[in-house]
């Protein structure tokens, strides 16, 4: 018993001297004054969103970039063995990043109508065309009115090297900064995932198949997003994947069954128009084919390119009447983060009233990333940041959130990541708290506390383009202020 009430005296005596000894430290007083917010229209052009324009034909309204990569560039044979050409795919990355952009890739082996090297549109490695031409799966066709080399897209040696690609793609730039989307592309005209002018069984290639160079896709891409062209084929629907409508607006949604303006005005632009739902009744499981896929949004990037057919000159009815609610109504329905092409009539003259809302239909894609409100509690140094997202889509990737303590002198005094704070998560209409506690360690004196997400190309680039959040309290370029604290 002796032994006993000893040990609890001296454990005692252990925690009044702990006490004491943490009762003397110095601990820092705050006084914290929180910024008020209030959505402003984000600035644009903001990253990953917006009009995507073609690979060096920019603009300065613009952060994507599409680079369209012809097989036999990107993909070398030589004696049977392939090897990944990455002379040729850096050079423009740290051109696209040069800008402060993001690219949107996509390889293709055909482009119908574009002949070089008497390939008449098939664009494979020599030595791969050479493999199938002795093996018979090399045939012409005619498309438009020039001739198309297609291979036999069932042709196990063509899968085989496009398998060895895609492996070889995948551990050399996934999670590339640069990057924003890879559209899966590799099979049919322009990598569409349809043969223009062929319905051989020799030229489409069977589901099984198409299935199997998503699946690798897959397997070799987990970091960056991936974009199908069509969820119905190559059973592309069971897979984590995004898509992409290149025949935007003429055939994305069921917009014709709510206005009349719309359904005329598509059959004076096409005599044999039927349905404005293709890509509608893709998404809603074609015809029961397989379940909905409404919801994959919220994982993976929809996107696509104005239809040909929409791309009249002058292009100014897309900013407003009815192809502007047309277009808004798209945005919406299926979420889309950015769109290619603006029609040949190219960006409104800047200052007119066809660029303020071309600007506006700009930020109306995807995320619309902004701080609702700041709150604090000074006894503890505790800060809470409360961010929404006014728009249609999430941000894809998580980009770190990072808070800066600055002095009064404008010098960075401290900082902070918050890798807990999920930005690919926060969905459209919702919230997300941040807390930021304020160190011990700093002097005395007046500090202004900022948050601002880091772009990953900072690291290869000084132009990258900040996220822009949307609402005041702007510090400088893509940081915000939260707070004023005087620490004592």
């Amino acid at each position: 018993m002796r032994t006993k009430i000893t040990r609890s005296v001296s454990l005692i005596t252990a925690m009044v001297m702990l006490i004491a000894a943490l009762c003397s430290c110095d601990v820092t007083n705050y006084v914290i004054t929180p910024n008020g917010f209030e959505y402003r229209p984000a600035s644009v052009p903001n990253p990953m969103k917006g009009f995507v324009c073609l690979y060096q034909k920019i603009n300065d309204d613009t952060s994507l970039e599409y680079i369209g990569l012809r097989f036999s560039d990107i993909y070398i044979m030589e004696n049977g063995e392939g090897r990944l050409n990455r002379d040729y795919l850096d050079p423009m990355l740290k051109e696209v990043a040069g800008r402060g952009n993001n690219a949107v890739i996509r390889v293709y082996m055909l482009y119908p109508g574009y002949n070089d090297d008497n390939r008449n549109g098939l664009f494979i490695p020599d030595e791969l065309y050479d493999r199938l031409g002795a093996n018979g799966d090399i045939y012409s066709n005619s498309y438009e009115g020039h001739k198309l080399d297609y291979p036999d897209f069932n042709s196990e040696i063509l899968i085989e090297c496009m398998l060895d690609f895609i492996d070889k793609f995948g551990n050399e730039y996934d999670g590339n900064q640069v990057i924003a989307a890879i559209q899966i592309g590799m099979y049919g005209s322009w990598g569409e995932w349809n043969m223009s002018g062929c319905s051989e069984k020799k030229c489409v290639m069977t589901n099984e198949n198409l299935s199997r160079i998503i699946e690798e896709y897959t397997r070799a891409f987990t970091k960056t997003k991936l974009m199908g062209r069509n969820p119905s084929l190559g059973n592309a629907h069971s897979f984590d994947i995004g898509y992409h409508d290149d025949n935007f607006l003429f055939n994305t949604s069921d917009f014709h069954t709510k206005s009349e303006d719309w359904k005329n005005l598509m059959k004076k632009i096409d005599p044999s128009y039927a349905t404005l739902q293709q890509f509608y009744d893709f998404i809603n499981g074609q015809n029961g084919s397989y379940e909905p896929i409404w919801d994959k949004w919220q994982t993976q990037m929809f996107g696509g390119e104005i239809s040909g057919m929409m791309n009249a000159d002058p292009f100014g009815a897309l900013w407003s009447g009815t192809e502007r609610e047309v277009l808004d109504y798209c945005i919406k329905q299926f979420h889309v983060s950015w769109i290619m092409g603006v029609g040949r009539g190219g960006i409104p003259e800047i200052g007119t009233p066809e660029y303020d809302k071309y600007l506006e239909v700009a930020s109306s894609f995807g995320y619309e990333i902004g701080i609702k409100s700041v709150k604090s509690k000074d006894h503890t140094g505790k800060i809470t940041t409360t961010f929404t997202n006014y728009g249609v889509a999430p941000f894809y990737y998580d980009w770190t959130l990072q808070y800066w303590l600055m002095d009064e002198h404008g010098e960075l005094a401290y900082t902070y990541d918050d890798t807990s704070f999920k930005l690919s998560q926060l969905l459209p209409d919702t919230d997300m708290e941040s807390i930021f506690f304020l160190p011990d360690e700093i002097d005395d004196g007046e500090y202004t506390l900022c948050a601002r997400f880091v772009n990953p190309s900072e690291s290869i680039s000084k132009n990258v383009k900040p996220l822009n959040l949307a609402n005041n309290n702007l510090y400088r370029s893509g940081i915000y202020k939260l707070a004023s604290i005087t620490a004592a």
